[in-house]
């Protein structure tokens, strides 16, 4: 059964009780990520989710806090992310009281010592250089600066080493009090609790917090049309490629559609670019495609790692792909195999309390409301294939398309006329 309660001080809280379950899954979601931030303290987001686990007043040190939760066989992170960032605890059900007590505790009352952020300092700044060594993780940095030029969601999460290095205690602490405060956070609790139970310890350790004015985000705008290529040469023996188009924000209509259009492209070994590239062409190992939905935009991406010989081949028979794709209707048995298919990978993903926790508090802590999951498998049900056809048509054209390349490849124009030859 799920619950949704309100303080006066504008924090909002999830409970999804599952009586059945023997854990209890608590996270605790703040309104901020890496599209808040200027170029500036870009990276601050996620810096502060690392300073988070370094102490607080009760717990004094990153021992004592992964202690308390690991020493009962529980489990405790965080994450941060374009919009959002998330402090997350899986317990068992019996001890769901310490789960909330401790992410309360990192949350409310961290310390920020000098010292621990200078430590992290160099910590976050080894992160980013390992992004920067792994031309898979690289590639896709490079291809949100495309899709997004000059805009915060276009960033790496991470930040930059120079904005690391240069950001001051000061900086982190204000930026941690416009964002950490009730309006801008949602916790969401799921598994074998009630919610009279969490509702009280939450209001606890939260009714006292003031509220703030949240803060706005800014908004993507059109960009001029492409295609758009950057190609960063390395000597490595495979080229990782990412070829990006703009998407549906989160609450767009025609969202499921395109959900249903990425599952058919490349989701799984039955996909038709894994089939096609990899298995009937042996061009790649690694093959596939991400829809990433966000607030007011979104990201639908291909990526694959290929022999550098063979790049150019692989881009062509991608975007041959694409095409059909778009200019030729899916099959009915098709399209009920991708319905199938997010339907069970959904379903599966739903019993498990930490998923629960995390799709509610995302949804609420992102859309301000939770879809339930029979809306959405009544509106994937819905999608016909006209409506994929038509979604492909309105997204996958080659003045939409940014693609990144990083690897043995000599020159963007090759690439480029890969592109311009292609029947996209």
């Amino acid at each position: 059964m799920l619950s949704i309660q309100s303080m006066e001080n504008g924090l909002r809280v999830v409970t999804y009780e599952m009586p059945h379950m023997r854990s209890a899954s608590c996270t605790i979601w703040i309104g901020a990520g890496a599209r808040y931030e200027t170029q500036e303290i870009s990276g601050v987001s996620h810096f502060i989710e690392h300073l988070l686990f370094k102490g607080t007043r009760k717990r004094k040190d990153n021992l004592e806090i992964s202690q308390a939760i690991e020493g009962i066989g529980g489990s405790i992170n965080g994450f941060t992310d374009k919009e959002a960032t998330c402090y997350l605890v899986k317990v068992p059900a019996s001890e769901f009281l310490l789960g909330i007590d401790v992410l309360a505790d990192v949350v409310l009352d961290s310390l920020f010592l000098e010292e621990s952020i200078e430590k992290e300092r160099g910590v976050i700044i080894e992160e980013i250089n390992m992004i920067r060594d792994r031309p898979d993780s690289w590639v896709h940095v490079i291809l949100e600066d495309l899709v997004w030029p000059g805009h915060p969601m276009g960033r790496s999460i991470a930040g930059t080493v120079d904005s690391i290095a240069a950001m001051s205690r000061e900086a982190i602490l204000d930026y941690f009090a416009s964002f950490y405060h009730p309006g801008n956070i949602v916790v969401s609790v799921a598994g074998c609790v009630s919610h009279e139970e969490v509702n009280r310890a939450v209001t606890g350790f939260f009714q006292e917090r003031e509220s703030r004015k949240k803060k706005a985000f800014l908004p993507v705008e059109a960009k001029a049309e492409g295609p758009f290529v950057r190609v960063e040469k390395q000597d490595t023996k495979q080229a990782n490629i990412a070829l990006g188009f703009p998407g549906y924000h989160r609450l767009h209509p025609r969202r499921y559609a395109l959900e249903l259009l990425d599952v058919i492209l490349g989701q799984g070994m039955s996909s038709r670019l894994f089939q096609e590239v990899r298995v009937k062409r042996g061009l790649a190992y690694s093959v596939g495609s991400q829809y990433s939905p966000h607030l007011d935009t979104g990201i639908l991406r291909v990526y694959a790692g290929v022999d550098g010989e063979s790049c150019k081949d692989a881009v062509d028979v991608i975007l041959g792909q694409l095409a059909t794709i778009r200019d030729t209707p899916v099959s009915a048995a098709e399209l009920r195999r991708a319905k199938d298919f997010y339907k069970g990978s959904l379903s599966l993903r739903l019993e498990d309390t930490l998923s629960l926790a995390l799709r509610h508090g995302g949804h609420m802590v992102l859309s301000g409301k939770i879809i339930p999951v029979e809306e959405v498998l009544q509106r994937i049900e819905a999608v016909t294939p006209d409506e994929i056809q038509s979604v492909a048509g309105d997204l996958l054209r080659k003045e939409k398309l940014s693609l990144a390349a990083v690897g043995p490849i000599e020159e963007e124009e090759e690439m480029m006329g890969v592109i311009s030859s292609s029947v996209l």
